[in-house]
């Protein structure tokens, strides 16, 4: 399942990643407009993840990574520290609250 918000300058979809071991990691993947600057990309990014590193509880263990796709696209995802059924759930909460 995800959740997708647009604006006039970004599209952010909230959906279940993987892991390249399977495990679960739930992501904000963003879409900017075609031909933006990687740089730009970076930026949103890097900001997006300031927002999610804020709004995790102290208690989750999880860490905050982004990858930069090179074609004006990125994502935002939460590297599980235990990668349970319930931490991904949390996480997925989490950042469909964010999003809104």
């Amino acid at each position: 399942m995800s959740t997708t918000t647009k604006n006039t300058q970004a599209t952010k979809t909230v959906s279940q990643g993987e892991s390249r071991y399977g495990s679960p990691e739930p992501q904000i993947e963003i879409r900017l407009p075609k031909g933006t600057s990687h740089r730009l990309v970076s930026a949103a990014l890097h900001k997006l993840a300031a927002k999610v590193e804020l709004a995790t509880p102290e208690c989750e263990r999880w860490i905050v990574q982004t990858e930069n796709f090179y074609d004006a696209r990125g994502r935002v995802y939460l590297e599980l520290a235990d990668a349970t059924a319930a931490e991904a759930k949390r996480g997925m909460a989490m950042l469909k609250k964010l999003v809104g």
